[in-house]
C-alpha cells in the first residue's frame, strides 16, 4: 500500500505529515489481500478574494482494485479536516472489507467433513450435540 502526499498553499510540519501518513497506513489491516491499494492525500487552502474565511481541504483518494474511494472534507483547521476525512475513509475501506469477505468461497469445517462422512454412512436422526464434562 503506497501514501501520496500532496500539499498546495499550506505549510505543515514533519510530525503532521507523519501522523498523517501512520493514520492512512492503520488501514492496510482491511487492505491485507488487496493489491495494488494507493492512497493519496491532497492538503489544499481555499481561500481567496472569492472565497469566504480561511478554508483548508483535504481530499483523499483511494483506488482499489475493484473500486475507487473519495471522500472530501472543508474546515478552518486542516488538523480537524483530516480527521473527519479519514474517519470517513475508514467507514467506507472497512464496507469494501466486510463485501469483500462476505463474497469470499467459504472453506468448509472439519466438523462439517466428518459429520457428513457419519451422516452418508447411515440414517441419522437429530443433531450431534457435545457432552459436557462433569464436575
Amino acid at each position: 500500500m503506497k501514501v501520496n502526499i500532496n500539499v498546495q498553499d499550506i505549510i505543515i510540519n514533519g510530525k503532521q505529515k507523519k501522523l498523517m501518513e501512520r493514520r492512512l497506513l492503520g488501514m492496510r489491516k482491511f487492505l491485507k489481500n488487496v493489491e495494488p491499494a494507493n492512497i493519496e492525500l491532497t492538503l489544499m487552502s481555499e481561500t481567496g478574494a472569492n472565497k469566504n474565511g480561511v478554508n483548508q481541504a483535504v481530499h483523499i483518494r483511494a483506488t482499489l482494485p475493484k473500486e475507487e474511494i473519495f471522500v472530501e472534507e472543508v474546515d478552518d483547521n486542516m488538523m480537524r479536516a483530516f480527521n473527519y476525512a479519514a474517519k470517513s475513509l475508514e467507514r467506507k475501506i472497512r464496507r469494501y472489507h466486510r463485501l469483500s469477505v462476505e463474497h469470499r468461497p467459504k472453506e468448509s469445517s472439519r466438523f462439517k467433513k466428518i459429520f457428513e462422512a457419519v451422516s452418508s454412512a447411515g440414517s441419522y436422526v437429530g443433531r450431534v450435540v457435545p457432552r459436557r464434562k462433569k464436575k
